[in-house]
């Protein structure tokens, strides 16, 4: 190139200057070098704004090169994104559709939620739950506010989900307060239109869990089976049920959606899968969750049977599939660890979650039976006495007092551990033999372990409530939703032994289920009482007996000599 044509941008230093004569040149260059300046700048600053936009600032939220830090027990998963101010202010009432791109692909959609930052508290705080796509390149939320500055954290549980049931007015139990991450309320089933009926549960989420209220379907409740059943057998009102639970879902802001369908018939599993995929599709449009609980499947000599329920497609659709707690104790750790390696094979194991109860389990001619812990000692603690022909009890006299139902002189087994089953348990006799099993902190830590091993998604509680009528198994979560890692104990021998008092008289024996108790010399009324434990918690029952005094011999009289 000539040194004629090697020009600089603003042209050469002849009169031929876009600015008129040489006289003028230098403040023409000058002019002209502080409009590139500014031009630099503007472009320089069109370039930012685009690029906090991800190139596309046609979003709700554009991503910027913030930082801030994240709150201990969290990983931030996207950029941090900045509100679009083009979009100007968004109208009361309105919701706001937000998805987010991940910085790295997943596929464990567990304990993800938008946080907004607070720049006044220079904190994070939860704005709602994150649904994670098919693909696992992003999350989305229906927002109902837009904050300035939005990201994406994962709740760095070692345990994964926790998920806590609630009756539909329960209370959390104080020791799952900040622990779970989801909660689920049992607040409607399935009308004959395809409606909804109930009302959502009187909950104020804090951020620190999502809350997704439950459907709740079994067949405890007559007929309610038969109408689930005609709603999804038939395309058009298995679309309106599902449009049903979409307004409902829209309508109450709510950030997910569980559904109970149990006890459903074998003949519907084709139509519960297509009712759950379209479900799944509308909640996910209108960036919610969709969780299911379903029963546990049965092991059979040949195969596992699902039942009902394709766990293969439904995990295609749901985020999170909980598994219904297995009740036969006697099989259960020959046969979830079977049913275990069966649905991890056609299911993303992270999306299933294990759930355990508080409740007691009986075994019997009957069938399989739950019951709270405090009803399961009421039949623990039963007592009789065996009194005398004439059925009286009076003083100074041996009188045997009965714990009916743990009375091993009658081939009763009493309170005791079962390695088979890692239990607390003891049998009795009603309408033939029976099985009751407690369920403790000893053995939910032995049935966690089972998390860990087949790399689940965490953990659910199927009652997790503060009613006082349960017994209380969160000392064996919280060490495990600390560390992932369940605590394996036994209980103490001793302590499942019965213990016995008496008001007055003394005592003799008991640990196997019989006391010998010798009345005092005084009659009245006195009391016995025995003392049970699963190796836990305590359980009383008192007897009032009635004491009276020993019959004098009866005279005789003497005959008088006639005189």
């Amino acid at each position: 190139m000539s040194r004629r044509n090697a020009q600089l941008p603003w042209g050469n230093r002849s009169n031929s200057s876009i600015y008129g004569g040489s006289g003028r040149g230098g403040m023409g260059r000058g002019i002209m070098l502080g409009a590139i300046v500014l031009a630099t700048l503007v472009v320089g600053y069109f370039l930012f704004t685009r690029a906090c936009s991800g190139a596309e600032c046609d979003k709700f939220y554009c991503a910027t090169d913030a930082s801030y830090a994240t709150p201990e027990g969290y990983e931030r998963v996207t950029k941090i994104y900045a509100y679009n101010q083009e979009k100007g202010a968004v109208p009361g009432g309105s919701n706001v559709q937000v998805q987010l791109k991940l910085e790295e692909a997943t596929t464990d959609g567990r304990n993800l939620g938008f946080f907004r930052y607070v720049a006044e508290s220079k904190t994070w705080e939860p704005v709602t739950p994150a649904v994670l796509d098919a693909q696992g390149q992003q999350v989305s939320a229906t927002l109902t506010t837009a904050p300035e500055l939005l990201t994406v954290l994962r709740r760095l549980s070692p345990a994964g989900h926790v998920v806590a049931y609630l009756p539909h007015d329960g209370r959390l139990h104080a020791d799952a307060t900040g622990k779970v991450t989801i909660v689920h309320t049992r607040d409607f089933k399935p009308n004959s239109d395809g409606g909804l009926t109930g009302e959502p549960a009187a909950i104020k989420p804090d951020g620190s869990f999502a809350w997704y209220p439950t459907i709740w379907v079994d067949g405890s409740e007559k007929g309610l089976i038969p109408l689930v059943s005609g709603i999804l057998q038939n395309t058009t009102t298995r679309s309106t049920h599902v449009q049903q639970i979409l307004k409902k879902a829209q309508d109450l802001q709510l950030a997910g959606v569980d559904v109970a369908y149990m006890d459903l018939p074998l003949a519907e599993r084709t139509s519960f899968t297509l009712f759950v995929a379209e479900l799944a599709s509308g909640l996910h449009a209108q960036g919610k969750k969709l969780t299911l609980t379903l029963p546990a499947p049965l092991r059979l000599p040949d195969r596992i049977d699902e039942g009902a329920y394709d766990w293969a497609e439904l995990g295609k659709s749901a985020d999170v599939l909980q598994i219904w707690p297995f009740r036969d104790q006697s099989t259960y750790r020959r046969d979830m660890p079977e049913i275990l390696t069966a649905l991890t094979a056609k299911v993303e194991p992270t999306k299933l979650v294990l759930t355990v109860s508080p409740y007691a389990v009986e075994k019997s001619n009957d069938g399989i039976a739950t019951m709270s812990i405090v009803q399961a000692m009421i039949i623990a603690t039963k007592l009789s006495v065996r009194a005398g022909a004439d059925n009286r009890l009076t003083t100074n006299t041996n009188v045997s007092v009965v714990a009916t139902n743990l009375d091993r002189e009658e081939n009763r087994s009493g309170i005791a551990w079962s390695p088979d089953t890692a239990s607390v348990y003891f049998t009795y006799q009603q309408n033939g033999g029976r099985t009751m099993w407690i369920e403790n902190v000893f053995s939910i830590g032995f049935k966690l372990e089972l998390i860990p091993r087949f790399k689940l998604g965490g953990v659910a509680v199927e009652d997790a409530s503060d009613s006082a009528l349960l017994g209380n198994i969160w000392p064996a979560l919280l060490p495990f939703i600390n560390s992932g890692q369940p605590v394996l104990m036994q209980p103490n021998p001793a302590d499942l032994t019965p213990t016995w008092e008496v008001s007055k008289g003394s005592k003799e024996g008991g640990s196997r289920g019989v006391l010998t108790w010798i009345t005092p010399a005084e009659p009245g009324t006195y009391t016995v009482s025995i003392t049970v434990s699963d190796g836990v918690a305590r359980f009383q029952n008192d007897i009032p007996l009635t004491v009276q005094p020993k019959a004098s011999p009866t005279a005789v009289a003497t005959p008088t000599a006639a005189r």
